[in-house]
């Protein structure tokens, strides 16, 4: 972020950001309270790092069971996420919740096994079946299975498509944003927001 971006949105409110990020698409998930963000952190962190802490935070799940995501529209993802079967029909499930209704996945499944070397994520959509095979790399995640999504939702007919801000380390943000969206997130944030491809 530059400086002058930093000194734009120093001490902005929790709740001014919150409204900011409204405007880009992004909020909590209905019924979730922002009181809910600060169960982690104090207020004052948050205006002490606008916008990249309270992504960080609204894409995580909440901190009491059923452990529910905190918004639709933005999920913080770990790269070690993958470690047994099921984690791939997770990441497909939370990859579909992104999109809206513009990919209803059906039939999910998925198999990880390290020892045979064997990963794959299958469903269907819209009627057609769809396997794609996966890479295995100790817990990681293959980034090809991102990649085939963000294709998959450029095939639809929508406006949408899947963004990223890498957060170093083994984290990132995804959402789904459309241009206008996008632009304004970039703008209001100073964070580097991709497009996922």
């Amino acid at each position: 972020m530059s400086l002058l971006r930093r000194l734009m949105n120093r001490n902005m409110s929790l709740y001014a950001q919150l409204d900011a990020l409204a405007g880009c698409g992004i909020s909590l998930r209905e019924g979730v309270e922002p009181a809910a963000l600060l169960v982690r952190h104090a207020e004052r962190e948050y205006e002490t790092t606008p916008f990249k802490l309270l992504l960080t935070e609204i894409g995580r799940e909440s901190e009491e069971p059923p452990h529910d995501a905190l918004s639709a529209n933005i999920w913080l993802m770990r790269a070690d996420c993958i470690s047994r079967s099921g984690d791939y029909a997770k990441v497909a499930n939370r990859m579909a919740a992104l999109a809206g209704d513009a990919l209803p996945l059906e039939l999910l499944r998925d198999e990880f096994d390290m020892r045979s070397g064997v990963a794959w994520l299958a469903f269907t959509l819209r009627g057609e079946s769809l396997r794609w095979p996966a890479k295995i790399e100790e817990r990681w995640i293959d980034p090809d299975i991102l990649s085939r999504f963000a294709v998959l939702l450029e095939a639809q007919s929508i406006e949408y498509r899947y963004i990223c801000l890498d957060l170093g380390g083994q984290e990132c943000l995804l959402g789904c944003a459309t241009q206008q969206h996008f632009d304004e997130l970039r703008r209001i944030t100073g964070l580097a927001f991709e497009w996922l491809g």
